[in-house]
């Protein structure tokens, strides 16, 4: 499945912590980089990722294991191919027209 997986900060982090916290966030990328089509970060902190895992089980797992989370509000969507999605959203329209 791909997921997007927005984290922006919602406790602060103390400043001791922030660059220990921020070499294990790179080691975690490191360990999944094959996960993300896509992964980047927002400029006053937090970041995103296009993440491709098995299941809802498998996504949480790399959550739990991402340093940052703690510290983050996480917003996660299911996500497909774009114009994958407006298909099937035409073709539900077409079909709930035809009820009309």
């Amino acid at each position: 499945m791909r997921f997007l997986v927005t984290m922006t900060p919602k406790h602060p982090v103390p400043l001791e912590n922030a660059p220990g916290m921020l070499d294990a966030a790179i080691a975690w990328h490191d360990r999944h980089h094959d996960h993300f089509e896509s992964f980047g970060t927002f400029v006053g902190g937090g970041g995103f990722g296009v993440v491709n895992a098995a299941d809802e089980r498998e996504l949480n797992q790399l959550l739990v294991e991402m340093p940052f989370t703690g510290f983050s509000h996480v917003d996660v969507r299911v996500a497909l191919e774009g114009v994958t999605g407006m298909r099937q959203a035409k073709d539900a329209f077409v079909a709930m027209m035809s009820q009309a």
